[in-house]
């Protein structure tokens, strides 16, 4: 992924947890930075107003679907991992993402659906079957009713409805989209990355096709907490402190793809010593401060992207066949990350 050197920044028109994970691998480990390398908690005007439209893309766009690709490098290995995503657009809600992680002799996958109603995630690590659900219909009656709330208080509403933890300016209610269309695939993936990281923007290409790249580093409100969650005297080397996300800023021949996401990089603190799996970066031909300063541990790659006719609701409903996991109830966290108050599920 190359940069373009001092290009000006043009106008812009128009289930995962609280902290970025990388799909099925788990990060949460921490470094110390002093307040000194700490940045502005402000993210650029036009790279956060660039991240909001690729979700709308996602959400509000086209039918479309895509093959994912995503290789991680951890514990002197390398894994690669194959997938495939669909979102139906138009506002629906409905999507679904399945992908395949063969560690060795195991194999690790994780499916995200959603036919608008419920998200469902199943995972299955190391032979552990895992299921959530979240229901998408509480999440929009709640949502509404705390939002009809403060425009009928007396009191001037909060300038938001995100009281996300970690979240130095909270995003303007004009600035997002319903929660509901931000629960698991990409959306959620782009949103927790909007929130999380302080985001600025350049110019660059991806083989050869013109980009707009996000590029973000933790917040520190985040990292603080991260540290006080983790509870540990070490910050691990496989948290994502950094993040890079190319957005694609033309559309293909058919007129499809411009604002949509095509390759989303984490990188940690540092590269780890006599480790042979750390792979390179472009620091050489990247122009600060676009650079990222850690090591490269998950690149996500979105693909073979195409228009298609949505599919029918039926084709997005949650099936299976583990009749002996009971599923966990996880709509109260996504309650939670909107400001509303609710009882215990």
């Amino acid at each position: 992924m190359k940069f373009d050197r001092d290009i000006p920044h043009p106008p812009v028109s128009g289930l995962l947890d609280a902290k970025v994970r990388c799909l099925v691998l788990v990060f949460c480990l921490l470094v110390t930075a002093s307040a000194e390398d700490r940045l502005p908690e402000k993210s650029e005007s036009n790279a956060d107003v660039l991240a909001l439209r690729c979700m709308e893309r996602l959400c509000l766009g086209d039918a479309f679907d895509a093959k994912l690709r995503q290789r991680i490098w951890a514990s002197g290995r390398e894994v690669v991992g194959v997938g495939h995503y669909e979102q139906g657009g138009r506002g629906g809600g409905r999507f679904s993402l399945e992908m395949t992680i063969h560690d060795g002799d195991t194999r690790q996958t994780m499916k995200q659906i959603s036919d608008g109603k419920l998200v469902w995630v199943r995972t299955e690590i190391g032979g552990a079957v895992a299921i959530r659900r979240v229901d998408l219909g509480r999440i929009d009656e709640f949502e509404r009713q705390w939002l009809t709330k403060q425009q009928m208080s007396s009191v001037a509403p909060r300038a938001s409805v995100y009281r996300s933890v970690g979240h130095a300016s909270p995003t303007p209610i004009e600035n997002r989209l319903p929660s509901r269309l931000t629960a698991g695939g990409l959306a959620e993936l782009i949103q927790r990355i909007r929130e999380d990281y302080v985001l600025s923007l350049k110019k660059g290409t991806v083989e050869r096709q013109p980009v707009w790249i996000l590029h973000g580093r933790l917040r520190s409100t985040v990292h603080s907490q991260i540290e006080a969650v983790s509870q540990r005297g070490h910050w691990t080397p496989l948290c994502p402190v950094e993040v890079r996300v190319a957005i694609a800023a033309t559309a293909d021949a058919t007129g499809f793809g411009a604002g949509l996401p095509l390759r989303i990089e984490f990188y940690s603190v540092a590269t780890l010593a006599n480790d042979p799996t750390t792979p390179s970066t472009d620091s050489q031909t990247v122009a600060p401060p676009a650079t990222p300063t850690g090591r490269l541990i998950s690149l996500l790659e979105v693909y073979a992207m195409r228009r298609i006719e949505a599919s029918p609701e039926e084709r997005f409903r949650f099936q299976s066949d583990d009749r002996e996991v009971t599923f966990t109830n996880d709509t109260k966290r996504y309650l939670d990350q909107i400001g509303i108050e609710t009882e215990s599920e």
